[in-house]
């Protein structure tokens, strides 16, 4: 993305704010899909009409002209300006300017960004502090990240920020043939489903390229009884029951933990976001496992069945008890 630089430019008194916006950060809104024609389009410079805001009954002057308005079928939906990597971008003064112009009547976007190439920051109208602070020596590594609050998508629908990128789809895009059997060991999924009378879906969170992804779990009904295999039988049944009526959903709260034999399975499309399930062909084994994990779901909706709350381990054996 950034051809034959290094960091050590930065430094130079001639690399200013123009190079700024040359070298670094028109490369970063070609990839992010921000182009000079097209739905997503950059605008360089944007004037206003009438260039002050008012707060109150007080009229305050707009003393910026950011470089860059990015917009969506025309509508702004961030504003980026460009400093001299001598300048500092968290300054009071760069952060308001910046402010004033995205909350113009002329703007009225709700996020703002501001990139001296060392630093980039990324600001919501609502908060304070940046919802992202990086240094170039993070902006390849941490890419997911710059995607997931510049791109289109998430500026139209900021909600999508909060969702982890979907592990099917990442390694879908690695080249691995749908056909190729994925044998996944230790798996603890969370959330169960019935979409229909022979389908259930599951999701669990992993790790690829050290980043937490989702996964998706589509089986046939047929499995249901081998992925329930390691619970103690009344709890089982009890799972298996809370699927069978509305919500039809149940939580297994991570104690099913699974050896499983899958494939990559057709891409699915949910408004801005593609996800591809993997589709179970093979349960290896089921285990009880009650011992708390790091980062366990908290966002279970209340009327959910949840799997840990029926049932309390009696020591010293740790054998589960069943509760009403």
């Amino acid at each position: 993305m950034f051809t034959n630089f290094e960091p050590r430019l930065f430094d130079d008194p001639d690399f200013k704010e123009d190079a700024v916006r040359e070298v670094i950060i028109a490369p970063m809104l070609s990839r992010l899909g921000y182009h000079p024609v097209g739905p997503d389009r950059v605008l360089r410079s944007k004037h206003l009409m009438h260039p002050y805001i008012y707060i109150g009954t007080r009229k305050h002057p707009v003393t910026i002209i950011p470089d860059y308005t990015l917009l969506h079928d025309d509508r702004p939906i961030l504003i980026l300006d460009a400093k001299s990597p001598h300048e500092n971008v968290l300054s009071e003064a760069n952060v308001q300017q910046a402010y004033s112009y995205t909350i113009h009547p002329e703007i009225r976007c709700g996020h703002f960004a501001l990139c001296n190439g060392r630093v980039l920051a990324f600001f919501s109208v609502d908060a304070a502090k940046p919802l992202l602070l990086l240094s170039f020596e993070e902006f390849k590594s941490r890419w997911s990240d710059i995607e997931r609050h510049l791109a289109p998508k998430y500026l139209l629908e900021p909600r999508l920020r909060g969702m982890k990128p979907d592990f099917g789809f990442k390694i879908a895009q690695t080249g691995v043939a749908p056909e190729t059997d994925l044998v996944m060991l230790g798996v603890r999924l969370g959330l169960y489903a019935r979409i229909t009378d022979s389908l259930y879906t599951a999701t669990a969170n992993c790790s690829f390229g050290e980043e937490d992804h989702c996964v998706s779990y589509d089986f046939d009904s047929t499995f249901l009884t081998p992925i329930l295999a390691g619970l103690p039988p009344v709890l089982a049944s009890r799972f298996r029951e809370a699927l069978s009526r509305a919500p039809y959903q149940a939580s297994a709260d991570l104690v099913i933990e699974l050896d499983l034999k899958a494939h990559l399975g057709e891409p699915v499309q949910v408004q801005h976001e593609t996800f591809i399930p993997l589709v179970v062909t093979e349960v290896l084994a089921s285990r009880f496992n009650p011992e708390h994990v790091e980062n366990e779901p908290t966002d279970i909706p209340p009327h959910v069945f949840r799997l840990r709350k029926a049932f309390r381990l009696v020591s010293p054996d740790d054998q589960p008890e069943c509760v009403e």
